[in-house]
């Protein structure tokens, strides 16, 4: 029983990731367009940080809610409802020939999306806790899966649902690139068609986990505490601003990729799907076979310094390539930017909860996830910014920033003891 609904819980996640994954080498360049022909008085690029920036920020205010009303009424109401927030987020979108039809879209995809906490929690109420890191670890695998499928699927339905005089071909006017409905609502609707099936799934056959209710259950309020306090943590609070700017930094790079790469090499929403489910392959591959290889090689202090210079070698390669080089330089770029993820986020998971009394580690690894939160808000807003500047410049600003980081971490590096090595499998 228990595996068939840790099953169910999987396939739940997937099929919520996979949506995710699909809109991501559309929804930049989309957004550009639709701003700039509505004439959006922060610009166009602004508009596609600002885009981010509210589905993100949806993530960050409701994960403690999801989390919280889930100790009280339960995961399965929840996860439900999360669900059928999420698809109607995506039946917007498959309307959003407007700006402000894209904002909504985004807004309620974030509250939608925001249910991993109730996930986690469920997975939890039925697993020992010997087993809760490996059955946790689920929900990365589907983060992964997701990354990989997803974007190539969105590419190829945006593109199979274009309605132009040439199939699959934008129609073009004034030098504006004009997205037709077929392709956005075959894309949007397909979305809230896998919510739908999530949602059946879910449904019939995941059953509630919690036994007991929480009447005491924290206030939502009460789920921001130690904001301002995490940081005068020793070791703790230098983790978080690497963290930050890390997070920060990545995500600079991953919103203006798909328009850059479309204005400057031509890439069509097809090739971008590829791309990215390119970086979603190596992340997985790295990930899932050889970071455990490296923890037990270098230890997660070598992997949290040699994970930032790795980083900043990606960002600044991904602007420089000529038409004639830009696959192979990508490759390099890709292959240097997820190895540096996969050094990054296990090792500054593990650290926070090494140096983490046992009391505090829910708290403190919530905290982590909720900055995580504000920098994938934070980093799109400077990168979009800047972009109508100079289009090398987010990833400059972003490698930059990186270097940042790897100073901090080497002074880290020094204040860790020796006993560096978690004591459970590393999760991302």
């Amino acid at each position: 029983m228990k595996d068939k609904r840790i099953l169910t819980l999987f396939l739940t996640i997937l099929i919520d990731l996979i949506g995710f994954g699909i809109v991501i080498p559309i929804l930049p360049t989309l957004t550009k367009s639709v701003a700039a022909k509505a004439g959006f008085f922060l610009g166009p690029d602004m508009a596609v940080g600002m885009v981010v920036f509210f589905f993100a920020i949806m993530q960050f205010l409701f994960s403690p809610l999801w989390g919280s009303l889930s100790d009280r009424v339960g995961r399965r109401p929840i996860i439900l409802i999360s669900i059928l927030i999420a698809a109607a987020g995506y039946f917007t979108l498959g309307f959003g020939q407007s700006l402000f039809m894209i904002f909504a879209a985004r807004v309620l995809s974030g509250i939608g999306s925001a249910n991993i906490s109730a996930a986690q929690a469920y997975i939890a109420d039925i697993t020992e806790p010997h087993d809760r890191a490996k059955r946790m670890g689920l929900i990365g695998a589907a983060f992964g899966i997701g990354f990989v499928l997803g974007p190539p699927i969105g590419g190829w339905l945006f593109h199979l649902g274009q309605t132009s005089i040439h199939i699959g071909a934008s129609m073009l006017q004034n030098g504006e690139t004009i997205y037709p409905d077929g392709g956005l609502r075959l894309l949007g609707f397909f979305c809230a068609g896998l919510c739908v099936l999530n949602f059946i799934l879910a449904y019939f056959l995941l059953p509630e986990s919690l036994s007991r209710k929480n009447e005491d259950h924290r206030k939502f309020s009460q789920s921001f505490q130690g904001f301002t306090s995490i940081w005068r943590v020793e070791i703790i609070g230098e983790l978080f601003v690497i963290n930050v700017i890390y997070i920060a930094a990545f995500m600079m790079m991953q919103i203006n990729s798909a328009i850059m790469w479309k204005e400057r090499y031509g890439l069509d929403e097809v090739h971008t799907g590829y791309i990215f489910g390119f970086i979603g392959l190596c992340s997985a591959v790295i990930q899932g076979g050889l970071i455990g290889k490296f923890q037990k090689w270098i230890g997660v202090k070598k992997m949290l310094v040699y994970g930032c210079p790795l980083v900043a070698i990606g960002l600044v390669l991904v602007p420089l390539p000529s038409q004639d080089w830009f696959y192979p330089v990508q490759a390099i770029s890709i292959l240097c930017l997820t190895v540096g993820n996969g050094f990054l986020m296990p090792s500054i998971n593990s650290l926070v909860s090494i140096n983490t009394s046992a009391m505090d580690q829910g708290k403190t690894l919530g905290l982590l996830q909720s900055f995580s939160s504000l920098s994938r808000a934070i980093g799109p807003l400077i990168s979009t910014a800047i972009y109508s500047i100079f289009y090398m410049l987010p990833y400059l600003v972003a490698a930059g920033l990186m270097l940042v980081a790897f100073w901090l971490a080497i002074r880290l590096s020094h204040q860790i003891g020796n006993e560096d090595k978690p004591a459970g499998p590393l999760t991302t």
